[in-house]
């Protein structure tokens, strides 16, 4: 269509109309031109009648376009109108059709002013074109765009940020805020380096992030990094990177970091479960060691005290032999009660309890600690209520108060010092409140020394296993964690106070024991202890016939040592040194053996092994067990098969004859099988 375009445009160069018609069928603009005046004329394109989805030549001025437009848009498109054709003034709208449609179908109305020669308005002329595909992808653009942002400000444990291409925060999401502790307020428009980067990381993330950002691409692969939050504490994370290209082309950097703090804290805790799980194997070691050693240290034991028994039965009574012989067995006894404990300590064993005047046992024990100390060192005891009892294992205190003093001796220096042990009553809370014991009566057990004192680093690490800080001819590290253990074992606890260059007191706190004076005795004693009249019972050395007894024990000194023994009570002996040995012997003469006495613990079949074999042939045969540890497990295995009698290892030598003799005196028989 002719139309003037402007003020000063050439009619005689103006378009061909032909050339016009054909641009128009293959364009998607609808043209057209509205007249000035009321009278103005209208024309439009046919495409401006598709796109206004009315048939053709229904539209006769353009205000009749307008009342197809939504009824929202009428208003605005008829105003810019207006505008055009009074003040000259360009528009471009975006309009909806009026249409019963679920899909909005949205137009572009573009429009501008035609001048005659003078400049007037004369006319105005513009294009529709359909917008719709391109309004809704916007629509969907925005929509995914909403929805990515929703996405990553909803995710709590993954931080996103975004920085553009001067490494300034753009975006920084929730989860960037409880990571790094800056708000979004208070990062948006801040430098990466600023916020998260720690110092000695600036200058390498900068030229890395300038290279990345002028390349566009991201030269490094996702990594674990340790940043930093707002207080400056180490922030732990899985880092990896993007570079997007914003629509005006810039540059932009985007961060996803993993918060990694959990798994660091888990793997610090596993790596010391994992040391905990060593040392518990150590001990667990340790204990299975000693366990082997202490059972044929006990056999050795038994042995020595058995035949100072019978060297001191052949001397009189004045001799000079004797009391070094006593001295010998008071050893003896003591190192036994040790061995029972390490026993005991391999195989878990629970306390042996009994009522301790405590004063009394700490004077006996420090006697004989008192000759294994270096002349230098000065061992006293400063005070000692004499009335405090309490409810524990002999052997266990002798261990702490030892291990204690032994510590407290070795912290002395060269020229010697002194150590100060004292027992007093106390009262807690309220005399040690930080002490994590329920309140009541304490004996306070405290040894004390002038010696160089323990730092702070050490005394964090005192009761460890295997921690010392002495040379290794000096210590193994076990001596205060046994305390510790000890103690604890007995519902008590240790405390320390030292300070460098003054010397240490270590503290121990056990209940008080207000119960009844005479302690009870444990179930495994009466079990091991023969009845009252054993010992009144009559030995068998003036029978006419002297009864046969057969003893099994793979421990030659034992054997010898227990024929001698009961040859001197008047009894004959065959020894056996295996079960398959014994068993072959009852086999040939059964009949002839009176009591049969076996060891428990022994290689191949033990002494029940040889009890379950006796089940069938030899079923009213007596049989006595010993055991150097008598288990709660073993005691009901001896009495449901009805064993004689079950004694203790150490208590063998002693009890034996009365036993056997009070067995065969009395007739006793055994339960059945």
């Amino acid at each position: 269509m002719g139309v003037e375009t402007g003020a000063g445009m050439d009619r005689d160069h103006a378009p061909d109309p032909g050339l016009l018609q054909i641009a128009a069928a293959f364009s998607e603009l609808g043209a057209w031109r509205q007249d000035c005046g009321a009278a103005g004329a209208f024309h439009a394109c046919g495409m401006s009648y598709q796109i206004l989805r009315v048939p053709p030549d229904s539209l006769h001025r353009l205000a009749d376009c307008w009342a197809l437009l939504h009824d929202a848009d009428q208003q605005q498109v008829a105003a810019a109108q207006a505008s055009c054709e009074v003040q000259g003034m360009a528009y471009a709208l975006d309009v909806r059709l009026k249409q019963a449609s679920a899909v909005p179908i949205w137009l572009r109305v573009q429009a501008e002013p035609v001048r005659d020669g003078q400049g007037h308005i004369i006319a105005t002329q513009g294009v529709f074109r359909d917008v719709s595909a391109a309004k809704l992808a916007e629509a969907a653009l925005q929509e995914s765009e909403m929805r990515f942002r929703s996405l990553i400000e909803g995710v709590e444990r993954v931080s996103v940020q975004g920085y553009d291409s001067q490494r300034r925060v753009i975006f920084w999401n929730k989860a960037s805020e409880r990571l790094y502790g800056f708000s979004a307020e208070e990062a948006i428009g801040q430098k990466l380096e600023d916020l998260i980067i720690p110092p000695e990381m600036r200058e390498l993330v900068i030229a890395g992030t300038q290279q990345w950002l002028q390349s566009g691409v991201v030269s490094v692969p996702a990594e674990e990094l340790v940043l930093r939050h707002k207080d400056g504490s180490p922030v732990p994370v899985f880092s990896s990177h993007s570079m997007q290209r914003s629509r005006s082309g810039e540059a932009l950097l985007y961060c996803v970091d993993v918060d990694l703090s959990e798994r660091v804290q888990a793997e610090a805790v596993r790596h010391q479960l994992e040391l905990r799980l060593r040392e518990a194997q150590k001990l667990e070691a340790l204990g299975t060691m000693a366990g082997g050693i202490a059972h044929d240290f006990n056999n050795v034991l038994g042995a020595i005290l058995a035949n100072v028994s019978l060297a001191s039965a052949l001397l009189p009574e004045e001799h000079p032999a004797r009391q070094p012989l006593r001295l010998i067995s008071r050893g003896g006894e003591r190192a036994r009660s040790m061995v029972q404990k390490m026993l005991a300590f391999s195989r878990h064993a629970p306390h042996s309890l009994e009522v301790i005047p405590l004063a009394e046992q700490v004077k006996d024990n420090l006697a004989l600690l008192q000759a294994s100390l270096p002349p230098r060192v000065s061992l006293r005891i400063v005070e000692a209520d004499e009335a405090l009892r309490v409810e524990a294992d002999a052997s266990e205190l002798q261990q702490v108060l030892f291990n204690l003093c032994t510590n407290a001796w070795q912290a002395l220096p060269a020229q010697g010092g002194k150590i100060e042990v004292g027992l007093r009553a106390c009262r807690l809370p309220q005399d040690r409140p930080e002490l994590d014991l329920p309140a009541g009566d304490y004996a306070h057990l405290f040894v004390r020394d002038d010696g160089s004192g323990i730092s702070e680093e050490t005394r964090a690490r005192i009761f460890e296993p295997f921690f010392t800080t002495k040379s290794v001819e000096q210590g193994t590290g076990l001596g205060l964690s046994v305390v510790h253990g000890i103690v604890s074992s007995h519902r008590g606890a240790v405390a320390l106070e030292s300070q460098l260059g003054a010397g240490s007191c270590f503290s121990v706190y056990l209940p008080s024991y207000t119960g009844p004076a005479t302690p009870s005795q444990s179930h495994s004693q009466q079990l091991a202890t023969p009845g009252p009249d054993t010992a009144a019972a009559a030995t068998p050395a003036q029978a006419a016939i002297r009864p046969q007894v057969l003893y099994v024990d793979d421990d030659e000194v034992m054997r010898l040592t227990v024929e001698g023994l009961l040859q001197r009570a008047g009894y004959r002996v065959e020894l056996c040194a295996s079960v398959d040995e014994a068993l072959a012997s009852l086999a040939a003469h059964g009949q002839d053996i009176a009591v049969v006495v076996s060891d428990y613990n022994m290689p191949g079949r033990d002494g029940l092994g040889l009890a379950k074999a006796m089940q069938s042939g030899l079923p009213q045969l007596p049989l006595l067990l010993s055991t150097g540890y008598v288990s709660e497990h073993l005691q009901q295995q001896v009495q449901a098969m009805g064993l004689a009698r079950l004694i203790k290892k150490e208590h063998l030598l002693d009890e034996l004859v009365p036993s056997i003799t009070q067995l065969l005196a009395s007739g006793s028989q055994p339960r059945s099988w």
